[in-house]
């Protein structure tokens, strides 16, 4: 991190490291840029740590010691994914990143306290309530449940959940429901 940028504790979102092949090395580089608060599971943090990752946080069931110092044990009692999500809001974060297999339900309840951004299956997923406009070059594919749709602008389906963009410029979705919708886009 180069001088000019001061960075205030919880500021930048953390990472919850959920899965090995949620992201490509270039992508992992991005989120690892600003040096985020890092948690994950007993089956991650080997392969994070052989990476050279510094680790800030593991919810464990074990009593496993680590090469690394000060690293932060936190008692796994329901989900990996959500008992980190709750040590983020006791700890005040606004905002969080994960790299997981699959989206998880979870997820809904959390995204009204926290920012997430979900990547997995080659995706990246943000929570978003009544509506979502984003600038994307044409061609470009959006994924979103189409059920929870209630205008769309600037898409054309082509398949069941997946729209495409019908060129350079912003598109627009509007939902017929006030909870949280995650719309996705390929990585």
């Amino acid at each position: 991190m180069s001088s000019h940028h001061i960075v205030k504790e919880n500021q930048e979102p953390a990472l919850i490291v959920l899965s090995t092949d949620a992201l490509d090395s270039e992508n992992l580089g991005q989120l690892l840029e600003w040096s985020p608060t890092i948690i994950t599971d007993d089956y991650h943090i080997d392969f994070l740590l052989a990476q050279g990752i510094k680790v800030d946080v593991v919810i464990t069931e074990q009593e496993t010691h680590y090469n690394q110092e000060q690293i932060k044990r936190v008692p796994l009692k329901e989900k990996a994914l959500v008992d980190a999500l709750e040590y983020l809001i006791n700890q005040q974060y606004k905002a969080v990143n994960i790299a997981c297999d699959s989206l998880s339900v979870d997820l809904l309840r959390y995204a009204s306290v926290i920012n997430i951004v979900v990547f997995a299956a080659g995706k990246r997923m943000v929570f978003v309530q009544q509506s979502y406009e984003k600038w994307k070059a044409k061609g470009e594919r959006i994924y979103v449940d189409e059920t929870l749709l209630k205008s769309l602008v600037g898409l054309r389906k082509v398949t069941d959940n997946v729209f495409e963009t019908e060129q350079d410029g912003f598109f627009y979705l509007g939902f017929n429901t006030d909870e949280f919708v995650a719309v996705g886009e390929r990585l």
